[in-house]
């Protein structure tokens, strides 16, 4: 049985309250965003929303490369996290189901990085067309999602999260020009943790 809304929101805070508490950990030394350097410097990109930052991972990592970070997330004080340690960092705290604040392509790319596995379809869909709505012409969607094949989808969860295959999420990203897409295994956490990974354009 899955958990409301405000008790998703107490867990999450929760969690990252424990993060807080021990020092900010960031679980990949090595970003996944290293890969994708080339293409937006060749593009001159500058601009970038981050969606569901968490505690600052790739927050981090974007800021060292001299992007220009807004940073969104659900829990209040994986935003505390970010902005004591990311201060160049602007932050908003925002429930991403909702509409963003946010002019119509105010945004050159957009990550996400396993947040958004945690919408079913109508509502990924749903965010999909706010995404599109805020990147720039050209712009860049670089997104990750849980794997169909990671050992976490057979397991039950509190809190409701979906799979994705490589054709379920080209069938989500239909209209988009695909420009990588692909299964990987990376460290999470300590853990192994299979994700798709795509950049798509606008």
């Amino acid at each position: 049985m899955t958990i409301s809304k405000r008790n998703a929101l107490d867990m999450w805070n929760e969690q990252f309250s424990q993060f807080k508490e021990k020092g900010i950990q960031y679980f990949e030394p090595n970003s996944w965003l290293k890969s994708y350097l080339p293409i937006l410097h060749d593009r001159g990109f500058n601009q970038v929303l981050e969606i569901g930052c968490g505690s600052g991972n790739d927050t981090r990592f974007l800021v060292g490369n001299g992007f220009k970070v807004t940073a969104t997330d659900f829990s209040e004080v994986a935003l505390s996290i970010v902005e004591s340690n990311i201060p160049t960092v602007q932050i908003l705290h925002h429930d991403t189901q909702n509409k963003f604040p946010f002019e119509d392509g105010g945004f050159e790319f957009i990550v996400a990085s396993l947040s958004l596995h945690y919408f079913d379809v109508s509502l990924f869909k749903q965010i999909l067309g706010e995404v599109r709505r805020m990147l720039s012409d050209k712009g860049l969607f670089l997104i990750r999602l849980n794997s169909v094949n990671d050992e976490d989808a057979q397991k039950v969860h509190v809190i409701d999260r979906y799979f994705y295959s490589i054709d379920s999420c080209r069938e989500l990203f239909e209209g988009w020009k695909e420009i990588e897409l692909g299964e990987h295994a990376i460290d999470y956490y300590g853990k192994e943790k299979i994700v798709i990974e795509g950049c798509f354009e606008r």
